[in-house]
């Protein structure tokens, strides 16, 4: 931006009266009335609306100059005396699921577009109000069967709680892979995976795919496979639906859709409707003194909710482990103090989880931190007390950026990295939008204690639309037949010819590289069929059936394991714990001999918070994910090779793969975790007679008799209530 535009300076200039109220407005008008200045023009009139007060004899300049941003949310929350036609033009804008709710000028054409029966790709800020779009559209009763995809677990249960509250009796909210369809109207909310996995997605309304730009190949391996998955969701939609709407934050360019389709309308849009004032430090990565001295500078001089973002849960530690120290920074007293809920709250993470844990520490201070290896549980109460306001400081990685819900006045980015890759300007700039909030934060800060990334431009490409001789079988198996390129086709007729693995195995297992399969099948090859017999019925494993298992693991998942150091071939470490999860009573029982194992060692309390984010990260995405993953390829390995020497096919490893994927739960039980209810608390309900019944009867159950379980506390009471009520 030209430094002749900065509105925050013309703001400062009239607060020190070398610019007039007036003088200031008119070039606000002069930015609006120009297309290429308007995102400009808008942050002018929000940063006048945060300094209301200087321009009361300006009152209906400024609400005619709202009405040209089409800022009319604000119109309606800072003015009180609006002419007639202000409160007709009101009227026109207000929303079909909400008196209160009025939309901004960029809502309504996108609305209007979709209802009309359009495709709508929008890229627009975070703080753009993106979701009441798909609230109006639910409303508008225009859609029976509607498919929303995100990219997270935690997003599945975000965007399922709020159209619950709202949709819960029209629409039957399907969320999960163990829910049957039971209504004509209907509602799907997952994630690319399990729109992949479902097989009753037919004549589908309307499709909206969240956070877009994960459509983009990477080169990060994980992320790669999460893109693919993406793309061969999109192409199965594309297949089924009759409309579309895709949102992500702003981009220049998409490259690809239209090899697809050219029915859609593709909307960059800057709209802002929050102003951000950036403050640079330009601090050097590893200098955590200097760091920590500017964070502790922040903290005194900004008072609003603060969300802190690192690269790792390691740096969230050494962030803790500072302002913990700091006496000036550390308020965990007067929250704990001045609310109940919250010392219970604490005083059952110390319980479970230890004294010394990071997470435990940091609320000990007022702190919540959110990252990958948190329980989902405790993920979400960290930012439900953050959201609400009970505490004032959320230290998170990139889990807490994409998508969730937060609602923060400052951000702080404390490493310009995720991982070990660097944030390029697109994320940073994604990671800065969380900063500010429509209608409760005018002005956000953003304070970037590092170099700020260099800019670049922002194209999102599409696999699935610009296939090559370089595009992977694993993308091109599992897209529709209509969207393979001819060169594709042929690729795909050459790789079925030359491989010995199925194709219909490559499909399946798509998250898997080519090289991967090939060598997981070789091993089987290696199997004896008296080998292949012992391990293809597995319950409680015998030491040589799960060294077999260990090894297959090790093969297919090593990338995974590596991060862990569960990956040496000559380390019993990954075998060890695998059979003390099988063989555990639940998976607490497994959890609370970790941590009391930790706690007789003879370590430091870094070391015993840093050893408990290993088990936890162990738990939650090596065995909920790598290892169950792994059991289900084994199976389908097994039984082709089973078939192939003219045998049955016998492989049925469900018991193995149930106890790693549900985490000894019943599946519905499993389903109450992503919700926010702990493992801890869903082991004390679990029974025969409710281990049968499917996660929208136990939610109906819970509800209605959730005062006669007499098993469960305070805590327990209130996490259930989160969740369900």
């Amino acid at each position: 931006m030209d430094n002749s535009l900065e509105p925050k300076q013309y703001l400062e200039n009239v607060r020190n009266e070398k610019l007039s109220p007036f003088s200031y407005l008119k070039k606000a008008n002069e930015c609006l009335s120009s297309p290429d200045l308007v995102p400009i023009g808008q942050e002018f009139i929000i940063r006048a609306l945060e300094a209301l007060p200087l321009f009361e004899k300006q009152s209906l300049l400024l609400q005619n100059l709202l009405r040209t941003a089409g800022l009319y949310p604000y119109l309606k929350k800072h003015f009180t005396e609006l002419s007639p036609e202000k409160e007709f033009v009101l009227d026109i804008y207000k929303s079909n699921f909400d008196d209160n709710f009025i939309f901004h000028s960029m809502q309504a054409r996108v609305f209007n577009l979709l209802l009309s029966g359009r495709n709508v790709v929008l890229s627009a800020p975070t703080s753009m109000g993106k979701s009441a779009i798909v609230d109006a559209l639910l409303t508008s009763s225009n859609f029976n069967k509607i498919v929303i995809v995100v990219p997270t677990i935690a997003l599945i249960d975000e965007t399922r709680r709020r159209i619950q509250a709202r949709f819960g009796s029209t629409y039957q909210i399907i969320h999960h892979g163990s829910q049957v369809k039971r209504k004509d109207k209907v509602i799907y909310v997952f994630n690319q995976e399990r729109v992949n996995e479902r097989d009753d997605l037919k004549n589908i309304d309307l499709f909206i795919i969240d956070e877009f730009y994960k459509l983009a190949d990477t080169k990060d391996a994980q992320s790669r496979s999460r893109a693919f998955a993406l793309n061969i969701a999109l192409s199965k939609l594309l297949t089924v639906s009759k409309q579309f709407y895709m949102i992500g934050p702003y981009i220049d360019a998409v490259q690809g859709m239209s090899v697809l389709t050219h029915d859609f309308v593709f909307i960059p849009s800057n709209f802002k409707t929050v102003a951000l004032n950036i403050h640079k430090y330009n601090i050097e990565p590893d200098n955590i003194e200097q760091k920590n001295k500017r964070l502790s500078e922040i903290f005194e001089s900004y008072k609003g909710q603060t969300i802190i973002y690192c690269k790792s849960s390691n740096s969230i530690s050494n962030v803790i482990d500072f302002l913990i120290s700091n006496k000036k920074l550390n308020q965990g007293d007067s929250y704990f103090s001045s609310d109940r809920s919250l010392r219970k709250y604490y005083k059952w993470l110390k319980r479970n989880y230890g004294s010394d844990w990071g997470c435990t520490r940091a609320l000990a201070s007022g702190i919540g931190i959110h990252h990958g290896a948190l329980p989902r549980a405790i993920q979400q109460k960290n930012v439900e007390v953050f959201n609400s306001k009970k505490i004032k400081y959320l230290i998170c990685t990139s889990t807490m950026i994409e998508g969730v819900n937060t609602s923060a006045e400052n951000i702080v980015i404390y490493d310009n990295r995720n991982g070990t890759p660097k944030v390029d300007s697109f994320t940073h700039k994604n990671i800065s939008g969380r900063a500010g909030r429509m209608g409760q934060y005018l002005v956000g800060n953003v304070f970037c204690l590092e170099k700020l990334p260099e800019k670049e431009s922002q194209i999102v490409n599409l696999p699935i639309g610009q296939q090559d001789d370089d595009s992977s079988i694993n993308l091109l198996a599992g897209i529709q037949p209509d969207h393979l390129s001819e060169q594709s086709n042929h690729n795909l007729l050459q790789f079925i010819k030359a491989s010995d693995i199925p194709i219909e195995i490559v499909r399946k297992h798509s998250s898997y590289d080519i090289e991967i399969l090939e060598q997981a099948y070789e091993l089987i090859e290696e199997l004896s069929v008296i080998d292949m017999e012992q391990i293809s019925v597995i319950t409680k494993p015998k030491r040589y059936q799960l060294e077999i298992l260990t090894r297959f693991i090790k093969k297919v998942e090593s990338r995974v394991l590596s991060r862990q150091k569960l990956h040496y071939e000559d380390s019993d470490e990954l075998y060890n714990k695998l059979r003390a999860y099988i063989y555990a009573d639940n998976h607490t029982s497994y959890i609370r001999t970790q941590i009391s194992y930790i706690y007789n060692a003879n370590w430091s309390a870094s070391m015993r918070s840093n050893a408990t984010d290993r088990e936890l990260t162990v738990v939650r995405n090596i065995f909920k994910h790598a290892v169950a993953r792994a059991i289900a390829l084994l199976q389908d390995l097994l039984n082709y090779k089973f078939v192939s020497n003219g045998l049955e096919p016998k492989a049925n490893l469900g018991w193995l793969l149930h106890i790693f994927e549900n985490s000894h739960l019943p599946a519905s039980f499993s389903a109450l975790e992503e919700m926010g209810i702990p493992i801890e608390t869903l082991e004390k309900l679990v029974t025969n007679r409710l281990s049968e019944v499917d996660i929208d009867i136990l939610v109906r159950y819970l509800r209605m008799n959730l005062k006669y379980f007499e098993r469960l506390n305070s805590v327990d009471k209130m996490f259930i209530k989160q969740a369900i009520f």
